[in-house]
């Protein structure tokens, strides 16, 4: 079996699509579904149930997966230690579900001399997981989560967005269903409509008509303001101010969630690490109206 072969499962456990995994380890889908068939021939058992939505992984496949995780772990570990040059004491690995750029402002006031590396991963906890980053702002697992310190660091939820003058502007509340044969606006890059909240969606019966992809936040707002779609964002409903031209309603049910700072216990975190790790903590606790206003979305 080779190594390289195990992000390939790791990917497909994750998101059940032959073809996002695929696109996800940059080999064609042809050559993931050859590698797992091969990894499955090894094993002498199968890993996933093939079904018409996609890969499942079955009871063999879900008592490989910690498995793999530890592979690939050990694989990055190797890679680094092996790479010593890639290394630096003052950069601090970062990525996260969700909007941390206050804390990192107020971080990089307070130490001027660390770099953050704000990554962007399509998944972060595996990234976690396998060292490439060191803390991640988390708002789901999908395993078992023994090896992490997770802590809870703020609440969110999916708000719509409305043009004013649509017939469910005026609404103290709006159910997904009624929002199943709108146009919607999403940014290119748009967590809101990441593979975990799609799933989420789905449980509901919502499915997504995309109609136009921006890459700047504020332009996918000017668009809905002009009656071009609606889009959904991460927010407060309590704290979200009036936006003139748009209305910012809560879904039903209410998509609420907890995303949690999270560093593994089974690694020391590096001196710069630990730093950021300390100075959120009390960040947290000390700043507790954390910015969840309109702008902050952006």
């Amino acid at each position: 079996m080779e190594t390289k072969n195990i992000q390939e499962f790791l990917a497909l456990a994750k998101l059940g699509s032959s073809y996002s995994a695929a696109e996800k380890t940059f080999v064609s889908q042809s050559s993931l579904v050859r590698h797992i068939q091969s990894m499955e021939e090894e094993f002498g058992v199968p890993l996933f149930d093939r079904t018409r939505r996609g890969f499942t992984l079955n009871a063999n496949g879900k008592l490989f997966l910690p498995y793999a995780e530890k592979i690939a772990m050990l694989q990055a570990q190797c890679y680094r230690e092996l790479h010593p040059e890639e290394k630096s004491p003052d950069v601090i690995r970062v990525a996260a579900e969700g909007k941390i750029i206050e804390l990192i402002i107020d971080f990089k006031k307070e130490y001027p001399d660390y770099v953050i590396n704000y990554q962007k991963s399509d998944d972060i906890e595996t990234e976690l997981r396998t060292g490439g980053v060191e803390v991640a702002f988390l708002s789901t697992m999908t395993s078992s989560h023994e090896d992490l310190i997770s802590i809870p660091f703020y609440k969110e939820e999916v708000l719509a967005v409305l043009y004013e003058g649509h017939p469910l502007a005026e609404r103290e509340s709006v159910h997904l269903e009624e929002l199943k044969n709108e146009n919607f606006v999403s940014l290119c890059d748009d967590v809101v409509f990441d593979e975990t909240f799609l799933e989420r969606y789905r449980k509901v019966g919502f499915t997504r008509k995309l109609s136009v992809s921006v890459p700047v936040g504020t332009d996918m707002i000017r668009m809905v303001k002009e009656g071009l779609g609606i889009t959904l964002i991460h927010g407060d409903a309590e704290t979200v101010p009036v936006y003139p031209g748009v209305k910012i309603i809560p879904l039903e049910p209410r998509m609420q969630y907890e995303v949690r700072m999270c560093y593994r216990n089974d690694v020391p975190l590096s001196k710069a690490a630990g730093t950021f790790v300390n100075f959120a903590k009390h960040w947290r606790t000390h700043f507790k109206e954390i910015n969840l206003s309109f702008d902050a979305v952006f």
